[in-house]
C-alpha cells in the first residue's frame, strides 16, 4: 500500500515545484489493518513519491458529522495536481532547519518543513518554495518544532502547541507565535470520487498567528486521514472562521483515484 502524507496547516494546496528525485522513489510496505487508530508505522513518509489530487478553491463542503462524510461530488472547477514529500536537501533553506527531514507543499509558492519520529509529526516552519519570488521571501522557524500530529492518532484526542517564531513573511520581519490546537473529532467513512475509506479519522485543525503587535490572525482545517494512505482529503477554511464545521473551504483537496496529474 502506499503513504502520502500531504499535511499543510498554514497554506492552501498546489504542485510541489522542488525537482524530484532522479531515481524511482521506494514505497515504504504499509497494509492498513483498519482499527481506528493510526500509529507512525502505519503513516510512513515514501520520500519523492507523488499521487494525484483534485485540487479547488471557495468550494461547498459538508464535514460535520462524526462518523460518516461525502465529499464525491465531481467538480468541473478542479484542477488535478501531484503531491508528495521530499527529502530536504538541497532546498535554498534546507540549512536553515537543522533536525528536518522532509518537506510538503504547503500552497501559496511555500513548503511545510517536517520530521516524524513514533511520537508525532513535527512541523519546524515554513519557507518560500524560491529564494527571491516576486511575492516576497517566507522564512518562518519555530523556536522549536510544534507537534501537527501525535501518535497514534485515535478519535478523542486532543492537544495544543505553541510556536514562537522570530522570521521574515513576504519579504517583511515578523516576531509572533503560532498557536496550533488539534483534535481528532470523529471516525468513519469518507466517500471521493470513485473511492470511499473506512476507516478514516477526522483532524481538526485551528491555526492562530499572533504578532507581537497587531491583530491574530486565524484559520481552520479539517483533514481526513487513513491508514498507510496518509492525508486522502483536506479543507481550509476562510481567515478567522468560527465555524468548526464550515461549509466553503476556502482550499480543497481530494485523493483522485487512478487520475494523472
Amino acid at each position: 500500500m502506499r503513504s502520502i502524507l500531504a499535511i499543510s496547516l498554514l497554506g492552501g494546496c498546489g504542485v510541489n515545484q522542488t525537482p524530484q528525485p532522479d531515481e524511482p522513489p521506494v514505497l515504504p510496505s504499509c497494509v492498513p489493518n483498519r482499527d481506528g487508530v493510526i500509529t507512525a508505522d502505519e503513516l510512513p513518509v515514501p520520500l519523492g513519491f507523488t499521487a494525484a489530487y483534485y485540487a479547488g478553491t471557495d468550494t461547498p463542503v459538508m464535514i460535520a458529522g462524526t462518523d460518516a462524510w461525502d465529499l464525491s461530488a465531481e467538480l468541473a472547477t478542479d484542477a488535478v495536481v501531484a503531491l508528495g514529500p521530499l527529502a530536504l536537501v538541497d532546498q535554498w533553506y534546507a540549512a536553515e532547519f537543522p533536525g528536518a527531514a522532509f518537506v510538503t507543499d504547503a500552497g501559496g509558492g511555500l513548503d511545510g518543513v517536517f520530521h516524524q519520529d513514533a511520537q508525532a509529526l513535527w512541523l519546524h516552519g515554513t519557507a518560500s518554495q524560491e529564494p527571491a519570488p516576486a511575492a516576497g521571501k517566507t522564512l518562518v522557524r519555530y523556536a522549536e518544532p510544534i507537534a501537527v500530529l501525535r501518535f497514534p492518532l485515535t478519535d478523542g484526542l486532543s492537544f495544543q502547541s505553541t510556536g514562537d517564531i522570530n522570521g521574515t513573511i513576504a519579504g517583511l520581519p515578523f516576531i509572533g507565535a503560532d498557536e496550533v490546537a488539534v483534535e481528532i473529532a470523529g471516525s468513519g467513512r469518507l466517500d471521493l470520487p470513485y473511492v470511499r475509506f473506512s476507516p478514516v479519522l477526522r483532524v481538526r485543525t485551528q491555526v492562530v498567528r499572533r504578532p507581537s503587535s497587531g491583530p491574530a490572525v486565524g484559520k481552520r482545517s479539517t483533514s481526513f486521514v487513513f491508514e498507510c494512505f496518509g492525508e486522502v482529503a483536506h479543507a481550509d477554511s476562510k481567515l478567522d472562521e468560527t465555524n468548526p464545521d464550515f461549509t466553503v473551504a476556502a482550499a480543497l483537496r481530494r485523493f483522485a483515484l487512478g487520475v494523472e496529474p
